[in-house]
């Protein structure tokens, strides 16, 4: 009991010592809900009430703890996520995380045992709990009695599921719904399980990135809790695991680039093989694997480390590339995107032959790539399907106006030569646009002039980018911010907190 008594008396001393942060939280809860809130919320607000004192609570609880374990930023960093992943889980309507209906269709292919779907004359196998919730699309627990019915195991098909995907996306939220089916609870328990099993992988491996970084903790930090970072690792969505697997690798990039002891074989491997699982799920990401040619000769083991070092991005290149080319690309036309396709004549070899027939097109599309940021700014705070209403301008503009001071400004200790900082921004423009044109073969008609969105081509692809942009822009100055890791963690805390306010007063 004293050491209980001793724990509460430690938060109330942090509480009472941070009390101006706490109060600036409250006042950005009051903020958003007066910014969000329409009238409909006003009317009957009882779930609104309830869900921001609780939203209130989880937030000063991760207030405290960051506060208390401030050095300890891989730990920060798996609470907040875990504590605003939980209530993301919770209160975001069924299925209606960007595309979550295909890959829950995936996940629940994965909880019946089919790790590679094999595509047949009426789709794909899965059980019939997909079109439970399909059918329930946009619905939350308030009100809806079908959440309370009983998983329906019978065998049915679904004409889509990301079969291009590679199936290790989908264990973790497909041992959530198979816990449900074994635990024979309703469709709510399969949602929410997947949701969470999705969210603990996500977390956990964002959190070992955080801790492998001897410096630049606090970007990694600041972009795994980007709130559509979270919002999409709280879903049945593979981003998470590709956003998680990114922070992981640059996590050991910048131990090798730091360290003081010689590289080994360990270091080296869980660098590549974060790469290479990200790299079958977003090719141009491959090209993180050239990152290791920052890294000194003499920092390696051996020399023959370092001769291997060099050979393996090359070899990741070849390997995710052929995957792409020669495997996913055709998984994907035995989907229901294929009428859209031939309706659209989508062809990837027509699109190739154009751009060569046409080279000057070709030239000035890819020029106007830059045209693109501002949609992305704004999309980065879009959490749904283009027919939802569920999206932020205000946020997205606050958004922008907090990162850049954070990448200019905070003093990020990895000091990176101009050369290297050039580098790593050639890499960040190829990446770029190689999504860009990934999206532009996948999915635009052939001579197709524009880039616009209807590509495709969502800002959630290029959050693991902005990871690069502090290492890019910081400014070497003497800039001194009293506490400023405590107003970054709060300011991280805060947007979260914002993100699942517009959740309640959109859906609630």
């Amino acid at each position: 009991m004293n050491k209980i008594g001793e724990i509460f008396n430690q938060y109330f001393e942090i509480i009472f010592k941070n009390k101006k942060y706490i109060l600036i939280f409250a006042l950005s809860i009051l903020f958003f809900t007066f910014t969000f809130f329409k009238v409909e919320n006003y009317i009957s607000p009882k779930a609104e009430i309830l869900l921001l004192i609780i939203l209130f609570i989880f937030g000063l609880i991760a207030i405290i703890y960051s506060f208390k374990h401030k050095n300890e930023l891989h730990k920060v960093a798996f609470i907040i996520i875990l504590l605003f992943g939980i209530l993301t889980v919770f209160t975001t309507p069924t299925l209606i995380s960007i595309d979550e209906n295909e890959h829950f269709a995936r996940s629940d292919m994965t909880s019946l045992g089919i790790l590679i779907p094999e595509y047949q004359k009426e789709g794909y196998v899965v059980s019939d709990l997909v079109y439970q919730l399909q059918n329930n699309m946009g619905r939350t627990i308030v009100g809806n009695d079908f959440y309370q019915d009983s998983i329906n195991n019978t065998k049915t098909f679904y004409d889509s599921g990301f079969p291009q995907n590679p199936f290790y996306g989908y264990i973790f939220s497909g041992l959530g719904i198979l816990l449900a089916k074994l635990l024979d609870l309703s469709v709510i328990g399969a949602m929410w399980l997947g949701r969470l099993f999705n969210l603990l992988l996500y977390a956990g491996i964002c959190a070992l990135g955080i801790k492998k970084a001897p410096n630049y903790k606090m970007a990694l930090l600041v972009v795994s809790c980007l709130p559509m970072s979270v919002f999409q690792a709280a879903s049945f969505s593979v981003d998470g695991v590709i956003y998680s697997f990114c922070i992981l690798s640059l996590g050991y990039f910048i131990y090798m680039y730091k360290t003081s002891s010689l590289i080994n074989y360990k270091d080296i491997g869980v660098f590549f093989i974060s790469i290479l699982l990200v790299s079958f799920f977003k090719f141009p990401y491959g090209l993180f694997a050239f990152f290791i040619f920052l890294i000194p000769k003499e920092k390696f083991a051996s020399k023959k480390l370092f001769i291997i070092s060099r050979c393996i991005p090359v070899g990741i290149m070849i390997i995710t590339m052929a995957y792409s080319l020669f495997y996913a690309s055709h998984q994907l036309e035995n989907t229901g995107r294929q009428i859209h396709f031939i309706q659209s004549n989508v062809s990837p070899e027509g699109q190739i032959n154009y751009m060569i027939n046409n080279p000057l097109n070709g030239i000035t599309f890819f020029l106007q790539s830059a045209n693109l940021i501002p949609e992305m700014v704004i999309d980065l705070f879009r959490f749904s399907f283009m027919q939802w209403t569920y999206n932020s301008f205000v946020l997205s503009v606050l958004y922008l106006i907090f990162f850049s001071i954070f990448s200019f400004i905070y003093p990020h200790e990895v000091n990176f030569k101009k050369k290297n900082r050039l580098k790593i921004g050639v890499i960040l423009v190829l990446i770029y646009i190689g999504i860009i044109f990934i999206q532009y073969l996948s999915w635009a008609s052939v001579g197709y002039n524009k880039l616009d969105m209807l590509l495709g081509v969502y800002a959630r692809y290029y959050i693991p980018l902005l990871t690069l942009c502090p290492l890019i822009c910081y400014l070497p100055t003497s800039i001194n911010i009293k506490n400023f890791d405590l107003k970054i963690l709060l300011v991280v805390i805060i947007f979260l907190s914002g993100t699942l306010i517009l959740t309640i007063s959109t859906f609630y």
